[in-house]
Order: structure tokens, then sequence, then C-alpha cells
């Protein structure tokens, strides 16, 4: 594509355009059948934004704690941890209720998060003294990323699904890091049979490149007129060519299936190892998106983030990168790529098992 064309500008078509336009659409949940590019996952999250709230003209948003939709300003402050706004001098811009956490539950460990959770959404939306005004959107991850690999019970995202169609609210649901196989299914919100009205896509859909999109019900995008949507580098051949390679592997390889499998593996393997291991609070994972929690001792379940990043540092040392998250940094968080070698994950497994016993 290179030698062909780069830059496209975005108010016009190209075939690299249609075509991974098209392959999105095909591989979308039922239902949805439109797109808006993007180039970041900020971006596409952004657009989403801005098309629930001039559709429902309506301004105000349901987001949750622990929740993560990026860094740009139309997004900050939809997140769940404030030190990202309070970072960057933007105010919230969201009501954020408790995510349904099992292990970190605020009512206590007693109690169901799912049921929990969504009494709250409903008290929002239905109790006209709860503070809340007419609401927009609710954005939500269907699996939580930056927040821990924190996985809804069931029935959560079907019930945030019905209370919006009650209410006539828009379900934005975010699949940029959750997405494109990572779970063990196409999209995450497979697992619970639930389709959005808008979904954010971005990361390994690039292929490697900046690329994103919004891919929503038609009735929910159409009010813009054209023109409306638009950036330079939005439309660019390279980075769209590279998004319909990724599609095309993402199929011949049957990457999902693949994560699975090999995620089934990776979660077993970790959860017997680390059964005893004290500072282990839980294990926790869907295909290859895998959250081991970091305790200061299972007792009290206090996070230990400290202790997070050491482990992190020897195992760098070690040759195996592992990413953080969680409310408090202290959960460690395994996304290798959908292609990995078995036996090197098999290798990357075990040095991790082997540096989180021995940390100190």
């Amino acid at each position: 594509q290179v030698g062909r064309a780069s830059h496209v500008s975005s108010a016009s078509v190209s075939e690299p355009r249609v075509a991974f336009e098209e392959a999105l659409v095909e591989l979308a949940p039922p239902g949805l059948d439109r797109v808006l590019l993007g180039m970041s996952g900020s971006d596409a999250n952004d657009t989403a934004l801005k098309l629930a709230r001039t559709f429902t003209g309506r301004r105000e948003v349901i987001a949750f704690s622990g929740g993560y939709f990026g860094r740009a300003s139309g997004v900050i402050g939809l997140n769940g941890k404030a030190r990202f706004r309070g970072q960057v001098g933007v105010e919230a811009d969201a009501h954020f209720l408790p995510y349904p956490y099992p292990y970190r539950w605020p009512l206590g460990p007693g109690a169901s998060p799912g049921e929990g959770a969504l009494a709250l959404v409903r008290h929002a939306l239905e109790d006209p003294a709860s503070g809340v005004g007419p609401v927009a959107a609710i954005v939500v991850e269907a699996v939580q990323g930056n927040g821990g690999v924190v996985i809804p019970p069931d029935g959560f995202l079907a019930g945030l699904r019905e209370l919006c169609d009650r209410h006539g609210v828009v379900l934005i649901l975010d699949e940029i890091q959750c997405g494109f196989g990572r779970t063990g299914r196409v999209w995450a919100s497979e697992h619970w049979d639930v389709v959005p009205d808008l979904m954010t896509v971005g990361k390994g859909i690039g292929g490697g490149l900046a690329l994103s999109a919004v891919v929503g019900r038609e009735g929910f995008m159409r009010h813009w007129a054209p023109g409306t949507h638009t950036s330079t580098f939005m439309g660019d051949a390279v980075n769209l060519a590279a998004g319909l390679a990724a599609i095309g592997v993402l199929r011949d390889e049957r990457l999902p299936e693949r994560s699975a499998t090999l995620g089934a593996r990776a979660l077993e393997r970790l959860r017997l190892a680390l059964s005893d291991e004290p500072h282990v609070g839980e294990v926790r994972g869907l295909g290859l998106f895998v959250g081991i929690e970091v305790v200061t001792d299972r007792e009290s379940r206090a996070p230990d983030a400290p202790r997070t990043t050491r482990i992190r540092r020897t195992a760098f040392e070690r040759g195996v990168l592992l990413g953080a998250g969680g409310h408090a940094e202290n959960v460690i968080k395994l996304c290798p790529p959908l292609t990995i070698d078995e036996h090197l994950l098999d290798s990357a497994i075990e040095l991790t098992i082997d540096t989180i016993r021995g940390t100190e």
C-alpha cells in the first residue's frame, strides 16, 4: 500500500477505507452496521460520546469506578481514577458508580456485586432526587483493562442494556483493550450476548498502526451530516490496509479460539501454582487477558503496589514484560500477543510464577 498511496483525505473515499470498513462491519456484533474512523482509542471514545450527546440532546453520563477511556480531553473526565484528570487539570465529566468488582466490591464479599451495581444505576436513572439529570450515555468496558482485568458478573451488561432501552440512554461499550479476540471471543461482550448501541475498537485492530473506530447502529449515527467528523490523518490508507490485514489474520488463524485455548491453559497453571502464595489474592481472566491481584495478605486484601512494582522489575530483568493495573496499581496484567508461540508463552508463565513466589 505504501507504494500506491498513503495519505488520503478523510473527506475522500479510498479502496483501503471501504475494504476495512466493510470487513469491520462483517466482524461486528449483529445490528452494528456503521463505522466512523479514528486514530486512537481515546479518539474513538470521544467520537462515541459526542454521538450519544448529540443524538439524545442530553449531556450527563454514567461511568464506573476503575473505568478507563483514554487521555484525550474529551474523555479523560470519564476515567475512574481521578489522578488521570487531576494531572492535567480536567474536571470529572460523569457520574461515577461502583463497578461490580467481585474481589473488591465495597459492600463486602457476601453481597451480590452485579445486582448491587445495577440497583445503583437504576436508582440514578429513576429516582428524581438521585442528583443525576437526564443521561445521554452509559459508558463501560465489557471487561475492565486498566482497572485490573475485572470481569463483570453474569447479568450485569444485560441489565445495563435493559436499563438503557427503558430510559432512552445510549449504551457505549469500550472493546479497545478487551476486544478483537483478546478474551477468547471476537468481542468480549459476546460472552454475555449483549450488543451495544455504539462500540469502540482500537489497539490490535490496526495491526500495530494508529487506527480505531466507532461501530454502531445506523439510527444512532446518521444524525451527523457529512463532514461533521473529520481529521487530517483519519483516512490514512496504509493504516487502513494494516487494519484490513489484521482482520484477515484474526479470521484465518482463528485467533479468538487460540486465545481461548491458550488463555484457559495459562489461567489453570497460574491458579494452581499460586494457590498457596500468601501475596496473591486472586488470579482471574478470560482468554489471553489475565490479572493477578497482589496483596499484603489474603485476609485483609490490602493492595500491595510496591510488591507489584518489584515483581514487574524483576520479571523485566529476566526477559518478561508484565503490565500493571488495578485501582491501586497492584494487579499484574498478562496480555501477550494472540499470535505468541505456545512454548514461549509457557516459559513466560513459569518465569512469572517463579518471580512472584521469589519476590520479597
